[in-house]
């Protein structure tokens, strides 16, 4: 793809925005000269983290780029997954030993609370991987459950039955999973935020973060000013790596194309008839779900560089040619997102600095996983701290921030 289409499709409007395009302002708020916690992005990630600090009483700035969910976070398909797509439970038992089960149990409720939120348009049928070659269905979902995890084993008849695809020989049928608005979401969270007094500042990028020498307070340079915090959670997600070298260093940029097709009532009628979104388990992960309104919405992972727009649609309407065995004329509504990736593939908090918890010299990073009590959601971050003899002021974040 070229560049210009490539940011074409970055640029594009969504779907999400298609279904609420205007959202009422809110009153703008002046940055202040500083805060206790500065949460880099307004996505999933940094407005939940915002929202809990703000609920144990700590004093939180966001700053966003762009507009609320303008990210990752709004930019995705919506499908809540209660386990890791990539992971299966050998990998998962090798990765985390005895925490798999908590880890796979604070996902479920993860999941649980996201499916919870009206706001967000939920459906909570469950989310379903299908097989693309034959494999054991009975054999995997035992060995999710004896982790705690409720999954179901189809056939392959029952797994055309619930989605009226071809091809795929069964799969399992996640029962905690299910799809939303994630774009909805993202503007419920912040209303929450605002509610809790936290300052959610708009198109106020954070061009420069670095640290005072006298004090260890960190300096986020914006175009409206200075700001000083206490604590700096990076949740840009891939969309905050530029100038920020932290996050560059503990993550992997991946670019993913959606499309968004219109369907007859027939059609409709057809297609997914139990609704319960989908994807396999093929190396490029084919995936597929109904838009609140009945659209189909699917996508793929960037082709090769030179690609132009009309190749993305040509490729999504292949993937549904070969799926449900129909043909789609109409242009898809497109757009592209960016997404970070952890090298683990897992959830994980970066601690970066002196004064981060068993840190013992500056810039040295510990990957861990996501503590539940800070981050509600359990995403991905990067969290700075000051050095630990020079803080201000030592009051923690929320119960569990600074625990392993």
């Amino acid at each position: 793809m070229t560049a210009s289409a490539l940011d074409a499709l970055l640029s594009a409007a969504t779907g999400w925005q298609a279904r609420a395009p205007r959202l009422l302002a809110a009153k703008a708020d002046a940055l202040p000269v500083s805060c206790e916690l500065a949460v880099i992005g307004a996505g999933l990630t940094g407005l939940s983290a915002a929202l809990t600090a703000a609920e144990a009483g700590c004093s939180v700035v966001v700053l966003e780029a762009d507009a609320v969910g303008g990210g990752a976070t709004g930019r995705n398909s919506g499908f809540v997954v209660p386990v890791p797509a990539r992971c299966g439970p050998p990998e998962l038992r090798a990765w985390l030993g005895p925490q798999a089960e908590g880890y796979l149990a604070g996902l479920s409720e993860a999941a649980a609370e996201l499916l919870a939120l009206p706001e967000a348009s939920p459906v909570r049928k469950g989310w379903m991987q299908l097989f693309s070659a034959p494999g054991s269905a009975q054999a995997s979902a035992l060995a999710w459950r004896r982790l705690g995890v409720r999954a179901r084993a189809l056939d392959a008849e029952q797994a055309q039955t619930l989605t009226a695809a071809a091809g795929y020989h069964g799969g399992l049928l996640f029962e905690d999973g299910g799809q939303i608005d994630p774009l909805a979401l993202a503007r419920g969270l912040a209303e929450r935020c605002r509610q809790r007094g936290v300052i959610l500042l708009e198109r106020c990028p954070a061009k420069l973060v670095e640290r005072e020498s006298r004090d260890g307070m960190h300096v986020i340079r914006t175009p409206r000013g200075s700001l000083r915090a206490g604590r700096v959670l990076m949740a840009g997600n891939a969309y905050s790596r530029d100038g920020i070298a932290a996050v560059a260093r503990h993550s992997v940029p991946l670019t993913l194309a959606l499309g968004q097709f219109e369907l007859s009532a027939e059609q409709q009628a057809r297609v997914l008839p139990a609704d319960i979104p989908f994807s396999d388990n093929r190396r490029d992960m084919w995936f597929f779900r109904k838009m609140p309104e009945g659209q189909l919405l699917t996508g793929l992972f960037a082709l090769r560089p030179d690609a132009e727009t009309e190749q993305y649609a040509a490729a999504l309407r292949q993937r549904v040619r070969t799926v449900f065995r129909m043909e789609l004329d109409a242009a898809p509504r497109l757009w592209a997102g960016q997404v970070g990736l952890t090298p683990s593939g897992l959830p994980s908090l970066q601690r970066v600095g002196a004064g981060a918890p068993g840190s013992h010299r500056p810039n040295l990073a510990r990957q861990r996983k996501l503590p539940r009590e800070f981050m509600r959601f359990p995403l991905s971050g990067i969290l700075l701290y000051p050095p630990r003899a020079d803080r201000p002021d030592d009051r923690p974040l929320p119960a569990g921030a600074d625990q392993q």
